[in-house]
Order: structure tokens, then C-alpha cells, then sequence
């Protein structure tokens, strides 16, 4: 008898309902914070970096994919190196201070523009201010314009407005951006879609980095995708004489917009 009421319990929890906890989202202020501290690891984390990857650059004229690398100290003095089919440095964008230069080492030219919006769709196409272009490749954002939030009818993203204007979407369970949009009355608004590795950084004084941002224009037409990988931390960021190298050497400037010197 004892034997077939065991069997008998055994089945009865073999047909049973499983209970399951529903995943409850977070509250949207909770998400409001997580985002606050995971921008804060950003802000606070080594300066210098460096990232290795692959740019495709699309418009209504042509397409194109190249292998670069960006070497920075912070967002106010980057260098970024695109490379040919050979590997062979093709060209080199350098941003520091007010200036903008495009180097061209196969016609021995530099190309200075000033470091505005205006510079940047002179040289790429792309009309984002440097330091707002950077900082979008480093999923770095504006504080929040208010404490108020409010996810998306899915309930899987959170949707925020940054303070210089921005609308952000969340992750709500880290916090980390993953969509932003420009105010739509922008001269050139813009959309940003991120891809996040699913590993988590080894410590948090070194924020997890996007593997994937892809960046939209629809004045002009353009995309960018940027595929990023071998982020480091800290790395020797650029000098002022890795800006002043070309023109050290001899290399032909020219300022189209005005650029000071």
C-alpha cells in the first residue's frame, strides 16, 4: 500500500502545474538609475582607449567597407586610421580641440576643417559634431532632462529624453542604451542602433563596450555601420604630435572651410 501510494505521489507531481514567477520588469525609476550609475562607469572609467574594427560606409552613391582602428582620450582627441585592401593606412582622421584634419598619405595632403557638424560632412559625409560622433561610438549620453520614463508598449525597452535633447531607449535590466535618436527638428537627425555582447566586463571599473553601432542619416542618406571588437583599456592615447605629424612632414594643407591654424 505504501508503495502504491508513492508511486502515486511521484506521478501526481509528474502532472502537476509548474508554479513560474511572471518576470516582472523593473520600475521605471530603477531602470532611471541603473542608467545614471552605468553612464557614471563610462564617464569615470580609464581615458585613454582603443578599439580595432570595421567601418561600412553606405550612401545613394556608393558603398564601402574598410578596416580601421580609433585611438582616443576620451572624445576630444581621436585618431582613426582606415585601411586599404593591403593594409596599408589609407587615411587617418584626427580630431583635437576646435580642428578636424583628414590625412591623405598617398598624395602627401592634409585636409583641416573646423571641429563642428559642418566639418564632419565635409570630410565624411556624416554632419554629427566630432565630440557628439564619438561619444555616440562609446554609447556615452546627455544626463536626463527629467526623472520620468516610460517603456514601450512591449515593455522591453525604456524610453528616456537626455537633456541636449536626445531620446534614448533602455535596457531595463542594465541600463545601457540600446537605441537613440536625435531631436527630429535637427538640420541632420540621425538614429543609432547598438549590439551589446552578452559577456559581462571582468570589473566594473571597465564599462562593457558596443560590439555593433550602426549609425542612420536620412539628411543626406548615409549609414555607418561600425563593427567593434579588442576594446582596450587604458591605451597611449594620441599626442598632440601624432596631430601635428603630417604637417611636420611636410605634408600640404588645405582649409576649405576656414579652419584657424
Amino acid at each position: 500500500m505504501a508503495g502504491l501510494l508513492a508511486t502515486w505521489v511521484v506521478a501526481a507531481c509528474q502532472h502537476a502545474p509548474s508554479w513560474v514567477d511572471p518576470v516582472v520588469p523593473p520600475a521605471a525609476e530603477t531602470v532611471l538609475e541603473r542608467y545614471r550609475v552605468e553612464q557614471l562607469t563610462r564617464k569615470q572609467g580609464p581615458h585613454h582607449w582603443s578599439v580595432e574594427g570595421v567601418l561600412e560606409l553606405e550612401t545613394p552613391d556608393q558603398g564601402r567597407r574598410n578596416r580601421i582602428d580609433l585611438l582616443g582620450s576620451g572624445w576630444e582627441q581621436v585618431r582613426m586610421r582606415v585601411f586599404g585592401p593591403f593594409r596599408q593606412v589609407a587615411a587617418e582622421l584626427l580630431t583635437r580641440g576646435k580642428r578636424v584634419r583628414w590625412v591623405d598619405p598617398d598624395h602627401r595632403a592634409v585636409t583641416e576643417v573646423p571641429a563642428t557638424a559642418v566639418g564632419m560632412d565635409y570630410l565624411m559625409g556624416v554632419p554629427i559634431h566630432p565630440e557628439r560622433f564619438f561619444q555616440v561610438i562609446m554609447a556615452r549620453a546627455g544626463e536626463l532632462a527629467a526623472p520620468s520614463a516610460a517603456f514601450d508598449p512591449n515593455g522591453r525597452r525604456v524610453r528616456v529624453r537626455s537633456r541636449d535633447g536626445e531620446q534614448l531607449w533602455l535596457d531595463p535590466t542594465w541600463g545601457r542604451i540600446v537605441e537613440r535618436a536625435s531631436d527630429p527638428e535637427n538640420l541632420a537627425p540621425y538614429r543609432v542602433v547598438y549590439g551589446w555582447p552578452e559577456a559581462q566586463p571582468d570589473t566594473s571599473e571597465v564599462p562593457l563596450m558596443p560590439e555593433r553601432v550602426v549609425v542612420t542619416l536620412e539628411k543626406p542618406k548615409v549609414r555607418l555601420e561600425f563593427g567593434l571588437h579588442r576594446w582596450r583599456f587604458p591605451a597611449a592615447g594620441p599626442g598632440d604630435q601624432l596631430f601635428d605629424q603630417a604637417v611636420k612632414s611636410g605634408f600640404a594643407v588645405s582649409r576649405p572651410l576656414g579652419a584657424g591654424s
